[in-house]
């Protein structure tokens, strides 16, 4: 029998965390109805042993694959050709959902032909387990239990990773695949399926549990900095992904331009991070330069008005925009 969610958890060294993510999925009503694909990109700590763990006590619904080393990009390549459910969704091995939510989240899907559902999530406190912020999939509350094309889609969020629940077949049909041995391809894998996709249901419910402020984490500015290749590696592929899909439909368009612009704020945060150097300077106006002149959309959907004040004044307020990162940020 078909399964109607795959979970695709993505692990590499997790020991800490893994139990917790796991043990989430635990509940008899809505297991009954999932897959649970624990890819472990060649861990070296007790990530494997845990996960052994529920498969053999769920020996039908969690299933264990070890490979070598690929980054975030090839467990979730590697769990979308494993994938047999209806629905896909990624829950990273350091996060977890909300128990109570998930028979009603599955038995939902099971209703549903929506290409995406996009629903609300929890930024957690690492150590507390406090909820710094619920993150909301919908802006207008109208659009919550309704199915919508993206005429509608692309005036709220772009739905991110933690949110979003796509069609199995979409993926796998459309082959479907990020980029490897490269972190920062959450964006790849929120967008990528795009333009094969019609509809969007929006769901209140705060399922995935994201945790934040683990120690080494790829959204730190720190590490943003150290592996900012991999960031412009990411945002190229970004580019020409968008570059090869320019006959999709108007508002897809402008939804792909919106996630691309994310990414792209990302940069400009990490020139503001690394100082009011002349060169860092240079740099910043040259990518701008570059962007306005071969993605126009994606110049004009860059959300932060930091970035359009330092447009305004030809990138004069840098200095002063450096400096207030530094205090903002406390760097």
């Amino acid at each position: 029998m078909e399964k109607t969610l795959s979970v695709v958890v993505p692990a590499y060294n997790v020991e800490k965390y893994i139990d917790q993510c796991l043990a989430s999925f635990e509940d008899i009503y809505a297991l009954r109805d999932m897959e649970i694909l624990i890819i472990d990109d060649g861990s070296t700590d007790r990530t494997a042993e845990i996960a052994e763990k529920y498969c053999r006590k769920y020996p039908n619904q969690y299933h264990f694959f070890h490979k070598e080393n690929g980054g975030h990009g090839s467990t979730i390549n590697y769990g979308i050709l494993k994938a047999t459910g209806k629905y896909f969704k990624v829950v990273d091995g350091d996060d977890w959902v909300d128990q109570s939510l998930l028979p009603d989240f599955v038995a939902m899907l099971k209703t549903l032909d929506s290409d995406v559902i996009a629903s609300d999530f929890n930024c957690v406190q690492d150590g507390t387990g406090k909820i710094i912020k619920k993150r909301h999939a919908a802006n207008n509350s109208y659009h919550y239990k309704r199915e919508w094309g993206f005429a509608e889609a692309v005036t709220e969020p772009v739905i991110p990773i933690h949110s979003m629940t796509v069609k199995t077949k979409i993926l796998q049909e459309n082959q479907i695949r990020l980029d490897e041995n490269c972190f920062y391809v959450d964006q790849e894998y929120i967008l990528y399926p795009i333009p094969y996709c019609a509809s969007v249901y929006y769901d209140p419910r705060a399922l995935y549990q994201y945790r934040l402020g683990r120690a080494g984490q790829s959204v730190d500015m720190k590490v943003m900095r150290q592996r900012r290749d991999q960031h412009i590696r990411v945002l190229e592929s970004l580019f020409d992904y968008y570059n090869r899909h320019t006959d999709i439909q108007t508002y897809k368009k402008q939804y792909l331009e919106k996630g691309i612009a994310e990414a792209v704020d990302d940069e400009y945060q990490i020139f503001l991070s690394m100082g009011s150097r002349p060169e860092v300077l240079a740099e910043m106006k040259a990518f701008d330069e570059r962007l306005q002149a071969e993605h126009p959309g994606v110049y004009q959907e860059c959300p932060r008005r930091s970035v359009w004040m330092l447009r305004k004044s030809n990138f004069k307020l840098f200095p002063l925009g450096t400096f207030a990162y530094r205090i903002l940020k406390g760097k």
